[in-house]
């Protein structure tokens, strides 16, 4: 079942499916309730997943091999190169 602006979805759970909810339910919560912090769950580990394969991805790159997007001043203010935007240094790094 869906019907258009509120989602609704009908689910007709098998014997094991209804074993899996009601051993996840905890004190006070529905099956839509346990449904939901699965959702929450398999959101989470998609997230972790392609955070794994950036770090994968980025593990090898040094970031010392490019250029630096900022300098310090001759007054020790931080200058965005390519930008017209300083930084004033804090007065507790500049003793």
């Amino acid at each position: 079942m869906l019907h258009a602006g509120t989602m609704t979805i009908g689910f007709r759970p098998t014997d094991e499916d209804e074993q899996i909810i009601q051993s996840f339910k905890r004190e006070g919560e529905s099956a839509s309730d346990v449904l939901r912090r699965g959702l929450r769950s398999l959101e989470r580990t998609a997230w972790e997943e392609r955070a794994r394969a950036d770090m994968a991805r980025l593990a090898l790159e040094d970031p010392s091999d490019e250029p630096d997007d900022w300098e310090y001043d001759e007054s020790g203010d931080i200058r965005v190169l390519g930008a017209d935007i300083t930084v004033a240094a804090r007065k507790e790094d500049t003793r």
